[in-house]
């Protein structure tokens, strides 16, 4: 059975939504503005702290301070473009059309990043494209997010069991190995649980999801025991982390993995020098080369120390309640694919806030993910702020009937 029911794809009529069946009128009104306030409230969060945390790392390696603040104001201020942009026009129509040429398009860009990436700190999950350092991981998310919208939009209640693993286990599994290819274990993770979720959201029968999973676990542990040489080149650092999650402080000074416990250790270090209310911004001991480049997955941790609990539960709830007022737009949307959307959108945001503080928190092992909204980074924070556009563009229309006194 569908989580929601679902409704005829509504058409734009001047200012006024009217659903093609006559049955009841849609208004357009002003984005949803307690979800923009929250998604700009963690913007500036994240400009502050990235300024904060890396000006002596900046100075240091780059002899700049402003190094990796000015990069990020411009990201920021892309970003932004992107978002309003995104949210001032009526999109549903042209991502409807083009889902799958995107979504396919994104799948060959990612196989493409191991033949034609460039490595940086240590890894190649980049493509360069003039100027810019792009990421393909992070369009391969949110083209997984259209795609399984569309799919579940789509959804055939008697689709042949066959059918469907087939279906679903290519895309799946496509994407998962193009992020394999790129040694990018976290956002494997991501889009894997981005996917599954999305279909138990559309109405997917939870048994088919559940032998889905099951499919896919006994496929990894195939892969393991016959491609184990290949699978020690991409995946080996995977094992690493769990045997350094296990007791950091064992590995901060230790040839053998290279020092691997030392960022998560200084990480706790810096969490609980920061008791009730931080030492004070820009104040942090652990930034001036104690916790390596800490304007990034860490970033956390510097907020902690600075601004204390008080700021770290600030922001946990920020993004509570950003995941809150995601599922109300989603709720209110005129029909199941937008709502799909908005709803993948906001999983892929709590995803990785969750994943990221549990990292930085020792909780579980280290994967790379960056804090949306807060690490510094140029694809990662425009992909999302453009998503988040799309979220505001969708709160425009819904399904609440509005009278003459109604806000507009």
């Amino acid at each position: 059975m569908k989580l929601f029911n679902k409704k005829t794809k509504p058409k734009q009529q001047n200012s006024e939504l009217i659903v093609s069946d006559g049955s009841r009128v849609w208004y357009r009104y002003n984005v949803d503005r307690p979800l923009m306030l929250i998604i700009l409230s963690l913007v500036a969060i994240g400009t502050v702290m990235v300024f904060s945390a890396s000006y002596a790392y900046a100075e240091m390696w780059y002899d700049d301070s402003y190094f990796f603040a000015r990069k990020q104001i411009l990201w920021v201020a892309l970003g932004l473009v992107a978002m309003f942009a995104a949210s001032k026009f009526n999109v549903y129509n042209l991502i409807y059309k083009y889902t799958k040429i995107i979504f396919f398009a994104v799948v060959l860009l990612n196989f493409a990043v191991p033949l034609w990436g460039i490595v940086s700190h240590g890894a190649k999950r980049w493509i360069e494209i003039g100027i810019i350092n792009l990421q393909p991981s992070e369009l391969l998310k949110f083209s997984v997010i259209l795609m399984f919208a569309y799919l579940t939009y789509n959804l055939k209640k008697d689709e042949k069991l066959i059918i469907f693993l087939v279906k679903y286990g290519i895309l799946i599994g496509g994407c998962a190995l193009a992020t394999v290819l790129q040694s990018h274990l976290s956002a494997t993770i991501i889009i894997t649980t981005l996917a599954l979720f999305m279909m138990f959201l559309g109405g997917v029968k939870i048994r088919r999801i559940l032998l889905m999973l099951l499919i896919g676990l006994l496929a990894v542990l195939i892969l393991f025991a016959f491609f184990s040489p290949f699978l020690e080149d991409t995946l080996g650092h995977a094992e690493l982390r769990i045997k350094v999650w296990s007791d950091p402080f064992k590995y901060m000074k230790d040839a053998e993995t290279n020092d691997a416990g030392w960022q998560p250790a200084q990480s706790l270090y810096a969490i609980s020098s920061g008791g009730l209310w931080g030492v004070g911004l820009s104040q942090s001991n652990e930034k001036h080369g104690w916790l390596p480049e800490p304007q990034n997955d860490y970033i956390f941790s510097i907020l902690c120390e600075e601004l204390g609990f008080f700021a770290a539960v600030l922001v946990i709830g920020l993004f509570a309640a950003l995941v809150w007022r995601g599922f109300v737009v989603a709720k209110r949307a005129p029909d199941d694919f937008s709502r799909m959307i908005i709803m993948g959108i906001t999983l892929q945001i709590a995803i990785q806030a969750a994943l990221n503080i549990a990292v930085v928190t020792n909780s579980i092992p280290s994967t790379g993910i960056s804090l949306p909204f807060i690490s510094y980074g140029g694809t990662s924070l425009v992909m999302l702020l453009g998503e988040c556009g799309i979220m505001l563009s969708f709160s425009r229309y819904t399904t609440e009937e509005r009278t003459a006194l109604g806000v507009r």
